[in-house]
């Protein structure tokens, strides 16, 4: 009962004030803070080097030690905020980023005037295809490394409203496919039940012991995930959804999957051309 509660509230996007302070703070946590021990180090050694002249002076007896202190603590403020200057100035000097959402357009581009020349059995390997570029471009969206996001197409079978199946993941997934079940349980279902709307899972922990069951029983390692509905594109009805799956809560944290969903639509819509020829 309690998690159905929670999926009602996820569905109507009902959070109070303090629960999206909370979710902006946990954001943070899981996207920015990452103690890593060469960073901690370079932290330190800024620290030393800021407080080295006031140290001194200290020890020969020309500064207090409060003034000392409060000295270092200035110079190793200042060093941090020109840090942050020189960072900032690197990032925007980068066209990495724009060069990568360039890229998508054409690629989406390509197939849109193209179409899909594939045969009836060649269908499969072009929807893991697409799939895969999904799974590209939604880890430079996340910053997340090769192989650490999993994408899934999962379909209604025939006219059940009830049971899915899993037959496509993106190329180099190694997780099960070909299983149908029940998919009545599943936060992808219960987003298709409520529109073609795409949702996000910032924890799935956040929704109890039955919401977080894998769909093929080989257990959960995903955290957060991004849930796309796909819609027939001959009579309105939604086939199944894709899901973008993340280890990591908080992967799709704010416009990231806006970002996804405007940059990979023509690949969306290509999926979509493909799934109506199964």
């Amino acid at each position: 009962m309690q998690t159905e509660k929670k999926i009602t509230k996820w569905l109507n996007n009902d959070y109070t004030l303090a629960s999206r302070w909370y979710q902006k703070l946990s954001a943070y946590y899981y996207n920015h803070t990452k103690i890593r021990w060469w960073g901690t180090t370079h932290t330190a050694a800024k620290l030393g080097m800021a407080s080295s002249a006031p140290t001194l002076a200290y020890l020969n007896s020309s500064l207090s030690g409060i003034a000392a202190i409060f000295s270092s603590g200035g110079l190793f403020i200042g060093h941090w905020f020109v840090s942050k200057l020189d960072n900032l100035s690197r990032d925007k000097s980068s066209s990495a980023p724009d060069i990568h959402a360039d890229m998508m357009l054409r690629v989406g581009d390509f197939l849109s005037i193209t179409k899909s020349k594939a045969s009836n059995k060649d269908i499969d390997d072009a929807i893991r295809a697409c799939l895969g570029i999904l799974e590209n471009y939604a880890s430079l969206i996340t910053n997340s490394s090769k192989g650490q996001l999993s994408v899934t197409l999962a379909l209604y079978m025939g006219s059940s409203t009830t049971r899915m199946k899993i037959k496509h993941r993106n190329p180099g997934n190694a997780r099960p496919s070909n299983r149908d079940f029940d998919a009545t349980n599943l936060m992808g279902y219960h987003a298709c039940q409520n529109g073609t709307e795409p949702r996000v899972v910032h924890d799935l922990k956040k929704f109890g012991k039955s919401a977080a069951d894998s769909p093929t029983k080989s257990g959960t390692n995903y955290r957060s995930f991004f849930i796309i509905p796909i819609e027939s594109k001959s009579n309105g009805s939604i086939r199944g959804f894709v899901s973008i799956d993340s280890p990591r809560p908080y992967a799709f944290y704010g416009n990231r999957s806006s970002v996804i969903m405007v940059r990979c639509e023509p690949v969306l819509s290509h999926l979509g051309d493909l799934i109506e020829r199964i």
